[in-house]
């Protein structure tokens, strides 16, 4: 049964300082309760990240499992459609047995040579160039635009 983020954090323990009766809890005890929460909400935080990467983990194991097969399926199929269509060309005499072999090894190779350029039109995305940008620091004339010289 998965946890809620709110049972994950612990109970606040108070110091025995303020349970004295008479006793207001002074600037320490309020630090340290401060420190506690701290502690507590970044240690909630971080199991709950720690979760929810191993969930992701698993599910992109099994998504790339199913990949494979998928992938494995899909190229048994296309080397039946590829055999298929060169004994059609050999059976009507339209081509000898080797001319149907290099025309389907030349049919290969410029599907794979479009997919090389569709991967590397796509790969260019893979930088985060935006993300980079934003998070690089800015210039000092530009972090002073908007005071008054």
């Amino acid at each position: 049964m998965p946890q809620s983020p709110n049972s994950l954090i612990a109970p606040r323990d108070v110091p025995a300082s303020s349970d004295k009766p008479g006793n207001s809890p002074g600037l320490l005890d309020d630090v340290w309760l401060l420190g506690h929460d701290l502690r507590a909400a970044a240690y909630s935080q971080v199991r709950l990240a720690a979760l929810e990467t191993r969930q992701a983990g698993e599910s992109l194991i099994s998504i790339i499992a199913m990949g494979l097969i998928a992938a494995g399926l899909v190229f048994s199929t296309w080397l039946a459609l590829v055999g298929a269509v060169m004994l059609a060309l050999v059976e009507r005499g339209l081509v000898n047995a080797s001319t149907a072999s290099l025309l389907a090894m030349v049919a290969n190779l410029l599907v794979a040579l479009v997919l090389i350029v569709a991967i590397r039109r796509k790969s260019r995305h893979l930088l985060l160039s935006a993300t980079v940008k934003s998070l690089a620091p800015r210039p000092k004339d530009e972090s002073k635009r908007g005071t008054s010289p």
